[in-house]
């Protein structure tokens, strides 16, 4: 009695390890980040403000660049601190 209660106790613990790995590799293969070039309101060469007037670097030079070219940008190739109010326009 005492070695079948053994092995079940073994084997649920091993199922639940296997899932939880499980779950974490496909999580982190999973995640991904994506840029929405229609929620930035103003780009600059560092990052963006979006429309909520949250600051973002951007994520990766081909995120600067997509932006950069994409139509009706308001790209400007300078750091935003440059600017007293931090890049942001009214």
């Amino acid at each position: 009695m005492n070695r079948i209660l053994s092995a079940a106790v073994l084997a649920v613990g091993l199922a639940g390890a296997t899932l939880a790995t499980a779950g974490v590799a496909s999580a982190a293969g999973g995640a991904s980040v994506t840029l929405n070039l229609g929620d930035i309101a103003f780009g600059y060469n560092d990052g963006y403000w979006d429309h909520g007037h949250q600051w973002h670097a951007w994520n990766n030079k081909n995120d600067m660049q997509s932006y950069r070219t994409a139509q009706n940008n308001q790209y400007h190739d300078w750091k935003h601190t440059r600017d007293p109010n931090q890049g942001w326009m009214q």
